[in-house]
């Protein structure tokens, strides 16, 4: 019987997670897409949700410290917010896949797993509502609820799991260059003067 790395479980679950999802597949499914025993599955794994919280970690722990960087940094909230979304399109366009099922499946985790995502998931997204939050104390962005917005601006990098293709027409960083013009500015046309 061949020996399956536990990177090939995880690559082969994303596929079948994207395909499926996660409630429709099994762990004799993952075992039968890299060609081994379902026992053997379980040298690597505790069980399917073992292997989820394994994708989500892997997400989570590249996107934490990339943000991390961004945070300890002494730039600008303008520079800060850039470079969040920058690294939030990153993360989706390296493993669309893995994305995918990163943003979308994490339904599937019990409580014990849950609470150890959650946990680092608001991590993230307390880096977020810092950076609004030092736009709006020192006055570059005007005064708005920093939840909603810090949701407003995840939920729009999110999407891209949606419609993201390597191959179309605007890479990563030009998509997130629109994302950050038009969090920042809006798509109202400026008031040209008289």
């Amino acid at each position: 019987m061949p020996k399956v790395s536990r990177d090939a479980i995880i690559s082969a679950a994303i596929q079948l997670f994207n395909r499926n999802g996660y409630h429709a597949t099994s762990m004799r499914d993952i075992a039968r897409e890299v060609a081994i025993q379902k026992p053997s599955l379980y040298h690597h794994f505790d069980g399917k949700e073992d292997i989820l919280l394994a994708i989500l970690d892997a997400g989570m722990e590249q996107f934490t410290r990339d943000m991390e960087a961004i945070a300890a940094s002494d730039d600008g909230c303008t520079t800060k917010l850039r470079a969040a979304i920058h690294a939030h399109a990153r993360l989706i366009a390296d493993n669309p896949d893995g994305a995918a099922v990163f943003l979308r499946e994490d339904r599937g985790l019990g409580d014990a797993y849950l609470q150890h995502y959650v946990a680092q998931r608001d991590r993230v997204e307390q880096f977020f509502r810092a950076i609004v939050q030092q736009g709006i104390q020192e006055g570059v962005f005007r005064a708005a609820d920093v939840t909603i917005v810090t949701h407003a601006l995840l939920g729009m990098v999110n999407w891209m799991t949606r419609w993201y293709r390597p191959e179309g027409r605007l890479d990563a960083g030009q998509i997130a260059d629109i994302f950050f013009d038009l969090f920042l500015y809006g798509i109202e046309q400026p008031a040209r003067d008289a």
